[in-house]
């Protein structure tokens, strides 16, 4: 078959609305290529054998057709229940991609309705030219809708969420692209020319280069050109148990492999390694765009605190976000997860987590149309794959509709400190988006630590209207009073809005 639609375009597909409509991919050189979608039609000749055409916007519908012919071979392509709705891109690491089935909800999800309007799409986790051709990708590349168990078990945890509260309040088709891989860093997914342009950023293209240097070429490609091999059952049942939550030290020893002595994987540094700089900004997200997107959703970090990339972060999403927005040649909408609690012990153990979502608050003040999500209630001490996506995906979901979606007096914000006060023997701590008034549902002091010219307080605490409330003796004479909330790697974030929402942690000083 010479005539070949890109792969994002199949059964069962969500187009945007409201957009022009970019379909795209293969045909003989100098080929003729008319699409019809509906009653529009759009014609493109296929230059060195590619080719795009443009239709016009079109409304939320459903059970649409579209036809793709070609004037040379004579070959056509239908597709017959393609919808046209909200699509959202859904990227960053396996906290994003984390499958539904894994969700400690999904019991009770597998009972919903059946729902031909939702839909999600797996991108293959591609990290190299040709990879999508050699390897053969049996659960990804196509779109699945929200009908059977195991459509359901592979959507992304936080996209199912978040497409089953806008499919309640929008009411028209949602669908998903998945674009993820776990372990991976934001620089994987940014353009290398921007990666360049960024002097913050130079220790990661020095950490490539000095690694590339010692790979042995010859073996590495070698090896990386045969197809990967499937995980053995105990691999798979063993991935599938720590998944579910279980406790990694139930689990017999697994030899780790010597990194050294491999010459090949995807999570070695080198030239076609999935954590490399623009790697994968390179085979899977330009080959996803310009598909018509509404928005961005992205849940990632750990891999960056893992190598100790916190100190930048902040320059690495503000550079990913310029790259994909430049890519669409649009100021999508970006929505952000922060980190969730999390501590872990040894190799796997956080870093600096409150350092991460720092930076992450800082990349989203710095930009327009970008917003964070706080999960600080919603963590697991020793689980970084936490299996509670559900405020995940809804908080995603409560942001697109205010700042997406025009419900302009929704409270979608988690409650922020916004300013600080001394008075005597007391702090005040003024934040804003509380709704009517903050909320104390466990522990203050746990997640507190105060201190007066360097020396540690125990304060007592106390929520009144917007305000959180300390007093102590020992701020009346204190030359400075410093005052830090929740910024540790797990905790259980106590103080909440009015509508349920969790604190963003802070670190206050006066």
């Amino acid at each position: 078959m010479k005539l070949q639609p890109a792969l994002l375009f199949g059964e069962s597909m969500i187009l945007q609305r409201r957009k022009p409509i970019p379909v795209w991919g293969r045909s003989v050189r100098g080929d003729v290529v008319t699409v019809t979608l509906g009653g529009n039609t759009a014609s493109a000749v296929a230059e060195g054998g590619l080719w795009q055409v443009t239709l016009p916007p079109m409304e939320a519908a459903e059970g649409v057709a579209m036809t793709i012919s070609s004037q040379i071979t004579g070959e056509k392509v239908e597709f017959s229940s393609v919808a046209v709705g909200e699509v959202w891109l859904a990227g960053g690491q396996s906290n994003m991609e984390f499958l539904l089935k894994y969700d400690e909800e999904f019991e009770q999800v597998k009972q919903l309705p059946e729902d031909t309007g939702l839909r999600f799409f797996r991108f293959p986790q591609a990290n190299y030219t040709g990879c999508l051709e050699k390897q053969p990708y049996p659960d990804d590349g196509f779109w699945r809708t929200w009908t059977s168990p195991e459509n359901r078990s592979f959507f992304s945890g936080p996209a199912a969420y978040m497409g089953l509260m806008l499919r309640k309040t929008l009411g028209v088709p949602v669908g998903f692209v998945g674009c993820n891989w776990g372990g991976t860093p934001a620089a994987a997914w940014t353009a290398m020319e921007d990666l360049q342009s960024n002097p913050a950023l130079k220790t990661v293209l020095d950490w490539h280069k000095e690694n590339c240097e010692q790979v042995d070429l010859a073996s590495y490609y070698a090896v990386s050109d045969l197809p990967e091999p499937e995980p053995s059952r105990e691999q798979q049942e063993r991935m599938d148990y720590l998944m579910m939550g279980g406790d990694f030290s139930k689990l017999p020893p697994m030899p780790m492999p010597d990194m050294s002595q491999i010459p090949y994987s995807p999570f070695k540094p080198g030239p076609r390694a999935c954590i490399r700089p623009a790697g994968l900004y390179e085979n899977i997200l330009e080959h996803i765009a310009p598909y018509g997107v509404r928005g961005i959703i992205w849940y990632q970090g750990e891999d960056d605190d893992f190598r100790g990339w916190v100190d930048f972060y902040d320059e690495s999403m503000k550079t990913l976000i310029g790259s994909w927005r430049k890519l669409w040649k649009e100021e999508l909408p970006f929505l952000q997860v922060e980190l969730a609690p999390f501590q872990g012990s040894g190799f796997n153990g956080a870093k600096d987590y409150p350092g991460m979502r720092r930076k992450q608050r800082a990349a989203a003040d710095a930009l327009p149309g970008v917003h964070d999500v706080c999960i600080m209630d919603s963590g697991d001490a020793m689980n970084i794959h936490v299996r509670k996506k559900r405020p995940v995906g809804e908080r995603l979901a409560l942001l697109a509709r205010k700042y997406v979606y025009g419900e302009s007096d929704l409270l979608a914000d988690s409650p922020r400190a916004a300013a600080a006060s001394r008075d005597a023997d007391t702090v005040t701590v003024r934040f804003e988006n509380t709704g009517d008034g903050l909320t104390v549902r466990g522990d203050l002091q746990q997640v507190l630590e105060v201190t007066a010219d360097g020396a540690a307080v125990t304060a007592e605490a106390w929520a009144e209207g917007d305000s959180l409330i300390l007093r102590s003796p020992a701020f009346r004479d204190a030359q400075k009073v410093c005052v830090r909330f929740a910024e540790m790697n797990f905790c259980q974030d106590p103080l909440f809005g009015s509508t349920g929402l969790p604190a963003f942690s802070f670190t206050m000083e006066l």
